[in-house]
């Protein structure tokens, strides 16, 4: 029962199950931990996962029990402890796929305990345990955090010598978001070109790549086809497109996608899109058009700080003193314990000759009372 509700996806069912399982007397099993196990990862509780473990060891449950250990060790490492889950597997010593699996894609995701990861995929190999694109899919998104390239071009060969892993539409996604984020994008097109079926992301990675080395031509090309083929865009495909061109300072190629991203697509405008938007625009010196895509898009209280500093400073640079106190004032509501923001706007003031505002804010420094400028100093040697 409990397994069959748990399949359902019914896990306060299941749980309520338990407990009346409990009040019956009824002593459970490795299974029954394990179908609970399986509810706790739908549900994602933590938890009730660390209570189910507690439990089973007041039962005298131990590590002999290799079925219910493997299930903790999913079950922590689905939710989020990949900590608790690497003990179990380090005190277990049973490779299985399962288990690798699950703490693997774990570690890919959290972007921790990469050492980990690494000896787990060779203690695999070295025991020839079952290997699938999961885990090879995940150790290539490691391999493109902590920009390895070596390591990914190996365990790329790996993959293709063995007759266990499928080159599926995943796997060959994380082939070319690696190599494009790790500057061998003429490799990252060769994995998209072999490629018999692509899917959203498979454009998206390939666009970003060749965006990011300042290939705006590649970039739009693809987009072409890739619309040409029927293939819709999404929201980060469009961040990747805005990058590409922000990169080159396409501004009127920017806008015409951004038309068509609203216009034909219906994709709600995301703070990165006019992040990236604006830091062109500003950058080239287009700085009324900026603010008026900040005004138009509700962008005054949705842009970050740092896109606002980044505003600022073109403002500055360019002498366009309104907007340079628009973006000083508005940095300086958005942190006000942050004595960079009081300097920034009574520079503006006083580079504008308004000596009068200049002094009142740096009187609104002084009466922060934690916003103290930290001094200059050099260092003799």
């Amino acid at each position: 029962m409990l397994d069959g509700y748990t399949e359902v996806s019914t896990a306060d069912t299941s749980f309520s199950l338990f407990q009346l399982m409990l009040a019956e007397g009824k002593k459970p099993d490795c299974y029954t931990f394990g179908s609970l196990l399986r509810a706790c990862i739908q549900v994602n509780c933590l938890e009730m996962v660390s209570q189910l473990h507690g439990f089973a060891i007041k039962l005298c449950f131990g590590r002999s029990d290799v079925a219910l250990v493997r299930s903790l060790t999913v079950a922590y490492a689905k939710c989020g402890s990949l900590g608790n889950a690497l003990k179990l597997y380090d005190r277990t010593m049973k490779v299985d796929l399962i288990s690798c699996t699950a703490i693997i894609t774990g570690l890919a995701q959290q972007n921790n305990f990469t050492s980990d990861a690494f000896d787990i995929f060779k203690e695999m190999i070295l025991m020839k345990t079952q290997m699938d694109e999961v885990v090879v899919s995940s150790m290539l998104k490691i391999c493109t955090t902590i920009a390895s390239i070596s390591i990914g071009r190996q365990i790329h060969c790996f993959a293709l010598k063995s007759s266990q892993i499928r080159f599926d539409v995943a796997l060959r996604n994380s082939l070319i978001d690696m190599y494009a984020k790790s500057g061998e994008i003429e490799d990252a097109f060769l994995a998209f070109e072999e490629m018999e079926e692509r899917d959203v992301r498979s454009w998206t990675s390939l666009i970003s790549g060749y965006g990011r080395h300042g290939n705006i031509e590649k970039a739009i090309d693809l987009y072409n086809k890739m619309e040409h083929e029927g293939i819709k865009p999404n929201d980060v495909t469009f961040l990747a497109l805005f990058s590409a061109c922000s990169h080159t300072g396409e501004t009127e190629i920017a806008w015409k996608i951004f038309d068509r991203m609203i216009n034909k697509y219906g994709i709600r405008v995301r703070e990165e899109h006019l992040s990236c938007m604006v830091d062109m625009l500003a950058r080239g010196g287009n700085l009324e058009d900026a603010y008026e895509l900040i005004r138009s898009e509700n962008g005054i209280t949705s842009l970050s700080s740092s896109t606002w500093g980044a505003f600022l400073d073109a403002c500055r640079r360019h002498e366009n003193v309104q907007l340079s106190q628009v973006s000083a004032a508005q940095l300086l509501s958005m942190e006000p314990e942050k004595p960079v923001n009081y300097i920034n706007l009574a520079s503006v003031y006083a580079a504008n000759e308004d000596w009068d505002h200049a002094l009142k804010t740096r009187k609104l420094m002084k009466e922060a009372g934690s916003c103290n400028k930290a001094p200059g100093y050099s260092i003799v040697y």
